[in-house]
């Protein structure tokens, strides 16, 4: 049993490492055939990919003598069909070949940066990074350095020219909630040492919101007035278990496999350390918004990885998000930048509001799963904020469609005294009703997406709203977007009435879709041929139906391959061969299946799976089981078999009586290589092939045997 896992398990990492060859090797040709750089020491290097249920995204980076060109990239989109079906570029064809040797060190850039910003106090966070930058008229070569300090609200741009020192431009490149910031008060830097202990604590938090969970609107006793409680708040909140925070032995503190706290803006309020597991606080208490925050952050995740099934994590401090549940100097305001998040303590704690914690959270995710070429074009991220809180939001069923809260945003935070939040049910037309102001924008992106999650359900548009932003790159704007989460939808296999109502709510709302006509019959096949069939019967018994069996080799054929299926050569599940990463034509080899005696009707039945239900046959009739040709070899070649198994250069086989023909196919079912066996000459050189299964098969035989390279 633990032979065949093992086997199994090897056969699926294997399916999935041919298929991902075989889909960097579709976008390279792609790139090829349709981006050529035909300037002196420039190219593309692919340096990024992102695979998902609706297929892979490769990030080609421009580069200059191996330097990479500041924004400047293609994203092609390889469907589970190894089709490419969305590209998006920022490629700068205007970029001239330059020499890439900086006169300065990072560390001058650095100080350069320090200086011009007038930064005072420790820096929370800091990259440096060498890149060609052609966005102030002139190719130059530049550092780019970024830097979250005590003292300056935000995540500051300064870049540095790399030849003289000379400071360029300085800009705070922070997505915040709101149109406005101030800044405050300093903070102190901490960094504990990572324990290696991970537990279970637990905590009150507010999900989603205390107005949302009881049903009232912002007044009475429901009012923020300065940050205390009453009975009537701490009943709001819920209890929640903190899933796998770190115990060092002595205390217990708020970071995990997703999320840590930190701290990166001022006010300073500490980490929380404990030694209780238990965070449970009230609002009045500044442990309230830390545990609420973990929780928020780390459930999203937790969502998206196991149950939409994308792997994604940040693309910053070793794949956590770092965030301050009281930062951002103070201000009635909240951001994302490069990783971290800031929350203000203005008008009601951001950090008590979980549409200000998703939302935040919501620009990572799109800085995350585009490997940080986050679009801000038409508000498109802030958008996709709004999106992803209010997607959470409506699933916990406490609003309905009825009433006006289920369309808002920020429904705690804002909608009161302190501001007016934003809603989902913005009325504009695109591109007709933008107005230029990003936050503004984004409400017309928020609510065509909602409208096709009313339809399609939560779990699907969510899944299609991340993997269709995983194609994007950083000028991506609403129109595009909306063909690629539309294009995810379809390489995921969604169905056509699904599809239809991408395309019914994109257009009705202003935007231009390519036509697109939905096929149910997309993935269906169109052939399943079948050869080499041969019978035998494994006692020796003609006809008895005891043991008796077939092997076939069965080709099938699609008008789109689908992302996986199953092959039941006897209609009755007993035959049945799976496999990912479908090419076609795709040929099954060696597939043996039963038979009671006497000649039969051979059925090849395969189900598309991920992409349609739909299934198609082919009968033929095979020939009666143990005719006298072939059998007594085929009962000679049971004895034979391979050693060793896994191989990583050479194979033998064993009792061999009389010379064969054999070949080995892959799992694509390749013929790869093909040989003649005897018992002097049994050893097949298998060193050029790569680490996969394989089959062998016997010409003129239904024998075959499976053998592992390593």
């Amino acid at each position: 049993m633990k032979r065949l896992l093992f086997t199994s398990l090897l056969l699926c990492f294997t399916q999935l490492f041919f298929a991902q060859v075989s889909k960097e090797s579709v976008a390279q040709s792609w790139m090829d055939a349709n981006m050529p750089i035909n300037k002196t020491n420039q190219s593309f290097a692919m340096l990024n990919s992102h695979s998902g249920p609706s297929g892979e995204t490769f990030r080609f980076y421009h580069t200059v003598n191996g330097v990479e060109v500041f924004d400047s990239s293609v994203a092609v989109h390889v469907s589970n069909g190894n089709q490419v079906t969305y590209h998006d570029s920022t490629f700068d064809s205007a970029v001239e070949t330059i020499n890439t040797n900086p006169s300065i060190t990072e560390n001058d850039a650095l100080n350069a940066a320090i200086n011009a910003l007038n930064i005072e106090g420790n820096i929370a966070q800091k990259e440096i990074k060498l890149y060609v930058y052609d966005k102030l008229g002139s190719t130059l070569l530049v550092y780019r350095v970024t830097t979250m300090s005590e003292f300056r609200m935000g995540n500051w741009e300064t870049i540095v020219d790399a030849k003289t020192g000379t400071v360029l431009s300085t800009k705070d490149i922070a997505i915040y909630e709101k149109d406005f910031c101030n800044e405050k008060n300093p903070k102190d830097i901490k960094n504990p040492i990572r324990p290696s202990v991970l537990a279970t604590g637990t905590a009150m938090v507010f999900d989603p919101d205390p107005l949302a969970k009881t049903g009232n609107v912002y007044g009475g006793n429901y009012v923020d007035n300065n940050d205390q409680t009453n009975a009537e708040l701490d009943a709001a909140r819920t209890a929640v278990n903190l899933l796998e925070i770190e115990f060092d032995g002595t205390n217990y503190r708020l970071r995990g496999p997703y999320t840590e706290i930190a701290e990166l803006g001022a006010p300073s309020t500490g980490l929380f350390l404990q030694t209780s597991p238990d965070f449970s606080f009230t609002r009045d208490e500044q442990g309230f918004e830390a545990a609420n925050c973990y929780h928020h952050i780390d459930k999203s995740f937790r969502y998206i990885n196991d149950d939409l099934g994308i792997p994604l994590v940040s693309i910053y401090n070793g794949g956590v998000v770092r965030y301050d549940p009281h930062g951002a100097n103070g201000a009635d305001n909240s951001f994302y930048s490069a990783g971290s998040l800031q929350f203000g303590e203005g008008g009601v704690d951001d950090a008590e509001d979980m549409d200000v914690v998703l939302h935040e959270l919501g620009h990572g995710l799109h800085d995350f799963i585009t490997n940080g070429n986050l679009s801000q074009v038409n508000g498109l991220s802030e958008g996709t904020g709004d999106y992803w809180a209010n997607s959470y939001k409506r699933s916990t069923g406490f609003w309905n469609n009825t009433d006006q809260q289920y369309f808002w945003v920020f429904g705690w935070d804002g909608h009161n005294p302190f501001w007016p939040g934003r809603v989902t049910n913005y009325g504009a037309m695109y591109p007709g009703g933008l107005t230029g102001q990003i936050h503004t924008d984004g409400q017309i992106w928020a609510t065509v997406l909602l409208e096709i999650w009313e339809i399609i359900g939560r779990e699907k548009m969510d899944a299609a709203v991340l993997e269709g932003l995983g194609m994007t790159n950083s000028g991506t704007n609403q129109q595009n977007a909306a063909i690629a989460v539309r294009q995810a939808a379809i390489d995921m296999g969604y169905t056509c009435a699904e599809i239809d109502a991408f395309t019914d709510r994109f257009e009705a709302r202003g935007y231009t879709l390519p036509v697109y006509i939905c096929d149910p019959n997309a993935c269906a096949i169109s052939a399943i041929d079948t050869a080499n069939i041969s019978p035998c019967d494994d006692n020796g018994t003609p006809g008895d139906g005891s043991d008796d069996f077939f092997t076939a080799d069965v080709t099938v054929t699609f008008v789109n391959s689908p992302t996986t299926g199953s092959l039941n050569l006897t209609g009755d599940g007993t035959a049945t061969v799976s496999v990912t990463g479908l090419t076609s034509p795709h040929t099954f080899v060696g597939v043996t299946f039963p038979s009671d005696g006497g000649p039969i009707n051979l059925t090849a039945t395969f189900s598309a799976e991920g992409a349609c239900t739909l299934t198609d046959t082919n009968t033929g009739t095979a020939p009666a089981p143990c005719v006298t040709v072939g059998i007594n070899e085929n009962e000679a070649l049971l004895s034979v078999s391979i050693f060793p198994n896994p191989a990583d250069a050479t194979i033998s086989l064993s009792n061999l009586s009389q010379e064969y023909n054999v070949a080995i196919y892959n799992m694509l079912g390749q013929k790869v290589k093909q040989q003649t066996v005897d018992a002097n000459k049994n050893s097949i050189n298998v060193s050029d092939l790569t680490l996969g299964v394989y089959i062998l098969k016997f010409e003129d035989y239904n024998n075959v045997l499976r053998f592992v390279v390593k």
